[in-house]
């Protein structure tokens, strides 16, 4: 009896551990492609981690790039998705509170810095933090405030930091902040509130066209990241969140114009 015993404790023993062998294996192995929604303005930058983390793992990753109330609604509506990379914290949260995705994992990747850019200008904040928009601006472009963060964050900046009559002025929206972006570049604004992003990666943009919008005048942007609940690939997931956080992408979100958490 004490042998047989021993044998049965033994086979169930190792079956366990055959059975989590395996699982842990195949979840590495299923996770060939990870999926993520990343917000528009942080695309450009994620592009570079991904090919980092491809390099270095051999893992795949299929990016969707929209703005962050876009993409929210998808993943509401079923978009399958591993990690959603928004520009605010606000629906990271609704996520968690409507149970689809997982409270551990939420972190803040980065923060977004607002700048006022008007080509062939030089703008500057006084020295009570506020900016006179003045008579040569006309129309004015910021991200839509109900898609965007970094609409919000926009308006409250003309709110608190901005001189302007308003009898005068006509705002466009761009459904991101990058298609804000390209109206002012393109002329179809004379000046807007985009990303300090935006800026560092363009070309042919002088440091004598913009100014940095300061903190007080709106917000933080936080910038947040979650593992959907829905995922299948959730360890491969909370793999790349710790990858991306990692000293050298970190250094490169300076370099794009984001602040560190």
């Amino acid at each position: 009896m004490t042998q047989k015993f021993c044998y049965i404790v033994f086979v169930i023993i190792y079956l366990g551990l055959t059975t989590h062998a395996i699982a842990q294996r195949d979840q590495t192995d299923q996770a060939k492609t990870l999926r993520v929604a990343v917000a528009t303005n942080f695309a450009p930058v994620f592009k570079e981690i991904v090919n980092a983390f491809t390099t270095a793992t051999q893992i795949e990753l299929s990016v969707i790039t929209g703005s962050t109330g876009k993409l929210y609604a998808q993943i509401k509506h079923g978009m399958e998705v591993d990690l959603f990379l928004s520009a605010d914290q606000s629906r990271i949260n609704r996520l968690v509170s409507d149970g689809l995705a997982l409270n551990d994992t939420q972190s803040t990747y980065a923060e977004g810095r607002l700048v006022w850019w008007r080509p062939g200008s030089q703008p500057s904040f006084d020295t009570e933090n506020t900016l006179d928009i003045g008579e040569g601006v006309s129309v004015v472009a910021f991200a839509q405030p109900d898609l965007a963060p970094y609409g919000i964050a926009a308006e409250q900046a003309l709110m608190n930091c901005f001189r302007f009559d308003a009898s005068r002025l006509r705002f466009v929206h761009g459904e991101n902040v990058g298609q804000t972006f390209a109206h002012v570049a393109t002329g179809n604004a004379e000046a807007g509130l985009v990303a300090l992003s935006n800026i560092r990666l363009a070309e042919n943009i002088t440091e004598h066209s913009y100014a940095v919008v300061p903190k007080r005048c709106h917000e933080p942007i936080k910038q947040d990241a979650i593992v959907l609940s829905t995922s299948p690939n959730k360890y491969i997931a909370r793999q790349f969140l710790e990858f991306l956080v990692d000293e050298r992408n970190q250094h490169l979100m300076l370099k794009y114009g984001y602040s560190l958490p």
